[in-house]
């Protein structure tokens, strides 16, 4: 090999990964590191909704989203922060723990050999195909007081007397939109399980067997070593969907009746576009980021490891 051709070999050795690995960095930094810098910078500003001039605030953002008007460091947690705040966690943990536990149901069904398997894997993808706000619209017609599905159902059963207002009821709206997140975010915890679930090895199901194990005996220690990996993917986009959640919010309640269901991702949405106070907004969305990541810590130390190979 002649010495320009080994000088060329060597450059073209020296530019493979900048030239393999620059552009999918130059990407991230354009879709995730950059807008994530700007939240950061513009939650230092106070915005002025009429004139759109900015002030250099510091973190009192930060200081007025927590504490409110009150208190500075010292004072009390702002009362309308901790309402949300617990809206957001009642949404969350009840949406994600019933979807979980209904997908890992159905996951487990369908991994059997069962007749029509197929036509079954392909019928419960449905809810999650169809667009968020379109499931919104339908679950809030449904829920509607005076021609609503639910509440003919509910009355030609015999089981009410009256109809009810499910959507102007706080606790009852809430009780909606977690019935409607269900039911568009379970096909996903399936979809996600049930790959999981093949990466199992008979073999082993067919030694526990032997062995005299039992069916929960087997799973615990056969299925849930295998399927922890899944279950992190799964629990982990799941809670980033429904901790920014706003499609379903806000097509069926808006956060009412009254702030009964507003959470996070409506109080951010209402805040920043609605009454245009930017600082503000962008102050929640570093707040909001901050916890994704602490949740998402959480989970990989919980089902990061797994003490089988696959």
């Amino acid at each position: 090999m002649s010495q320009s051709n080994q000088s060329l070999r060597r450059t073209l050795d020296r530019l493979f990964v900048p030239l393999t690995v620059g552009p999918t960095i130059l990407w991230i930094a354009g879709i995730i590191v950059y807008p994530t810098l700007q939240l950061f910078w513009s939650s230092l500003f106070w915005t002025n909704p009429i004139t759109g001039a900015k002030e250099f605030v510091g973190i009192e953002n930060f200081v007025d989203l927590l504490f409110g008007d009150a208190g500075g460091w010292l004072g009390v947690l702002n009362p309308t922060f901790v309402n949300f705040t617990w809206n957001t966690i009642v949404y969350v943990g009840f949406s994600v723990t019933i979807s979980f536990l209904l997908g890992l149901g159905i996951a487990l069904l369908l991994n059997k050999d069962l007749a029509g398997r197929g036509w079954l894997r392909t019928a419960v993808i449905v809810p999650w195909i169809l667009p968020y706000v379109m499931s919104g619209l339908m679950w809030r017609w449904m829920f509607q007081a005076q021609y609503g599905a639910i509440n003919g159902v509910l009355v030609q059963s015999g089981l009410i007397d009256s109809k009810i207002a499910f959507l102007s009821d706080g606790t009852l709206a809430m009780m909606a939109l977690i019935v409607a997140d269900v039911w568009v975010f379970t096909p996903f915890i399936i979809i996600i399980l049930l790959a999981g679930l093949q990466n199992v090895p008979e073999q082993l199901y067919d030694a526990a067997e032997v062995d005299g194990a039992s069916r929960w005996s087997r799973f615990r220690n056969v299925t849930y070593p295998f399927l922890k990996p899944s279950i992190l993917v799964a629990l982990t986009i799941r809670i980033i969907f429904d901790i920014r959640a706003l499609d379903l919010v806000w097509v069926m309640t808006q956060g009412g009746p009254g702030k009964a269901t507003e959470v996070w991702a409506s109080w951010l949405y209402r805040t920043a576009m609605v009454f245009q106070r930017s600082g503000e907004g962008a102050a929640l969305g570093v707040v909001l980021l901050a916890v994704t990541f602490a949740i998402v810590a959480v989970l990989y130390k919980v089902f990061g490891e797994t003490p089988y190979s696959t």
